[in-house]
């Protein structure tokens, strides 16, 4: 199931380093390019408001196999792209599989850990999550600067490593009582919360805004960062900044699962300030190693954070049996990942880069401050008692 999450993600990321290639093909400006971008946000949260309790009529397991089965129709369109609009309906089809993903996997990770540990499944999810982007990007770099035919070979790639992740999903044994579609048959409708959902969402609002803008931040302008820094051209090298702030964001939850919700909010929220200014300082002036440094630690603060929350969403949708907590906690997610490339493509054009960076990250070092202290004054969770 780990798989299929990482699968997926690496699937998210990796057409960011292919849009020169696109653009040199097609003739498109960076506004085109933030619009598809923009299409692949749009399919996932719409999806995501939508669809978010299509596993409990169909269960979970089968809503894992669509997603990737939507994948694999997203790959055979980036393949046949003949033009701007094909690359946005193919990142909008990824997107709605993503978001058929995102709402079910948290939960099925929580109940087939052997313990039912949700702290252990939010490390998990983290740990996937953050290096299958990093993965995905450092992957479609590697075949811009090497591979024989560079549009081709990732979706390749990741066509054959979903099917093996479908077969994989397939063989796991129900771990789950189906509601069947003639008791329940499913419709499309708009996720509703309970009020003590609602409350939940809005206490960590601030911290997942913050951590998952930092994906967003590092997303649009990392890669051209590192290549004034570096003076290289190589998409390869220059995608190596996503692969250590995402790296980085994989393996803090890894080795610190054992930190409460509150302490791991928190910490991922100091991490994230400090990164942020290292990062800042070093790319003003020009030193590398303490720009690299900077997105090593940020990239910590998201694990962190992304675990923390995480964790605290499944644990409300449990105690409040509110299932439509998680979908809500994605959609967050998404429009803090996807808004931030929007704002920061105006922000560039206008300011240049290096203040558009340093004014952003400075909004997001504040958002993350509050989101710290909102975590710190949060009674620690006490867990529902098993039935």
């Amino acid at each position: 199931m780990a798989g299929v999450v990482f699968v997926v993600m690496a699937a998210s990321s990796a057409p960011s380093a292919l849009y020169g290639l696109y653009q040199e093909r097609w003739h498109i400006d960076a506004a085109a390019s933030t619009a598809v971008y923009a299409c692949y946000a749009v399919g996932a949260v719409l999806t995501l408001l939508f669809t978010g309790n299509v596993s409990e009529s169909i269960g979970a397991k089968r809503v894992i196999v669509l997603s990737l089965g939507v994948l694999g129709l997203s790959f055979l369109i980036f393949v046949l792209a003949l033009g701007p609009w094909w690359l946005g309906l193919a990142r909008l089809i990824q997107g709605v599989g993503v978001g058929l993903l995102t709402s079910s996997a948290g939960p099925a990770l929580a109940s087939l850990h052997r313990d039912g540990s949700r702290k252990d499944a939010a490390a998990v999810n983290s740990a996937a999550t953050s290096m299958g982007i990093a993965l995905g990007a450092v992957l479609s770099g590697l075949a811009v600067e090497h591979a024989p035919a560079p549009l081709l070979t990732p979706f390749l790639v990741l066509a054959v490593l979903s099917l093996g992740g479908l077969l994989a999903v397939a063989a796991i044994p129900a771990w789950e009582t189906t509601v069947t579609p003639a008791a329940r048959p499913w419709r499309p409708r708009v996720i509703r919360l309970k009020a003590d959902s609602w409350a939940v969402l809005l206490r960590i609002a601030p911290l997942v805004t913050a951590s998952w803008a930092v994906v967003g931040l590092y997303l649009a302008l990392g890669v051209g960062m590192t290549s004034t820094l570096l003076h290289t051209d190589d998409r390869a090298i220059s995608a190596l900044v996503i692969l250590v702030v995402q790296g980085s964001g994989g393996l803090a939850p890894a080795l610190l699962r054992r930190l409460s919700d509150r302490s791991a909010s928190a910490a991922g929220c100091i991490l994230l300030v400090l990164g942020l200014a290292l990062s800042v300082w070093g790319y003003h002036s020009a030193q590398a190693a303490l720009f690299f440094g900077g997105a090593a630690i940020t990239g910590a603060g998201f694990g962190l954070c992304f675990m923390g929350s995480m964790s605290t969403v499944t644990a409300a949708a449990r105690s409040l049996q509110d299932a439509a907590v998680l979908p809500g906690f994605f959609v967050t997610a998404y429009v803090a990942v996807s808004l931030p490339v929007v704002a920061l493509g105006i922000a560039a054009s206008h300011l240049g880069v290096q203040s558009a960076f340093a004014w952003f990250g400075l909004l997001i070092s504040l958002i993350a401050i509050a989101a710290a202290v909102i975590a710190l004054r949060t009674p620690g969770h006490r867990p529902a008692p098993v039935r």
